[in-house]
């Protein structure tokens, strides 16, 4: 069974993580402005549109703060915060929050991999608001740009594309095997789900909610 690392666990659990669990690289990035940070051990770079950013990998001290992370360098100050963020314009999820503070002035954003939210083996709890019925077993897993899990009866193998601006399933192939209706039901429900899904969210409880384009949840998952 995959697991997640223990740090994202306490985030999405509890909704926080300890500073010292937020590791580099990682990449911060924010709109109106656009601006976006690459943080490494080495140094940070901040990017910005018409060349406005920092031109050169500046160097940085490291201080936490009540379960943040902050990285100063002579320019900027990037802080992360251990609380899930959405992108203000695609609704994206990310693991942490960030603010770029530059010349007295903050700049709100998001930091960390996306992927790093869908990783890891996700029971589906249900489709189109329908619980799946008692007895039945539905489970989804992300994998290197691979789904793969059950849909109650067969195994299946697909495949994702994950960008900043949403999520999307490729196309689904699955063994042939024959069950009974409840089970047959429930795989054409969640195959039909599949198709209809451009992004996904998490919930309060950490439940995976995948979406089509109205925002309406198709299909619920938990760990």
């Amino acid at each position: 069974t995959r697991s997640l690392p223990a740090a994202l666990l306490c985030l999405l659990a509890a909704g926080s993580a300890l500073a010292q669990d937020i590791t580099l690289p990682l990449t911060a990035r924010g709109n109106e402005p656009l601006w976006s940070v690459e943080a490494t051990a080495e140094g940070l770079r901040l990017s910005e549109p018409e060349g406005k950013g920092t031109v050169q990998t500046l160097p940085f001290t490291q201080t936490t703060d009540a379960g943040s992370l902050i990285l100063t360098t002579t320019d900027f100050t990037l802080r992360i915060d251990p609380t899930l963020c959405r992108d203000d314009m695609a609704g994206t999820p990310y693991p942490y929050t960030a603010t770029l503070t530059r010349a007295s002035t903050g700049l709100n954003g998001c930091a960390g991999d996306t992927a790093a939210l869908l990783a890891g083996d996700w029971t589906i709890a249900s489709v189109n608001g329908t619980p799946i019925p008692a007895g039945i077993t539905a489970t989804l897993a992300f994998l290197d740009g691979r789904l793969i899990g059950s849909a109650g009866c067969n195994s299946y193998v697909g495949s994702y594309t994950l960008t900043g601006d949403g999520l999307t399933l490729g196309d689904v192939g699955a063994t042939r095997m024959a069950c009974p209706a409840p089970q047959m039901d429930t795989e054409q429900a969640i195959f039909a789900a599949f198709a209809a899904v451009t992004r996904f969210d998490l919930a309060e409880d950490g439940s995976l909610l995948l979406q089509s384009d109205e925002q309406t949840t198709v299909l619920t998952a938990t760990r």
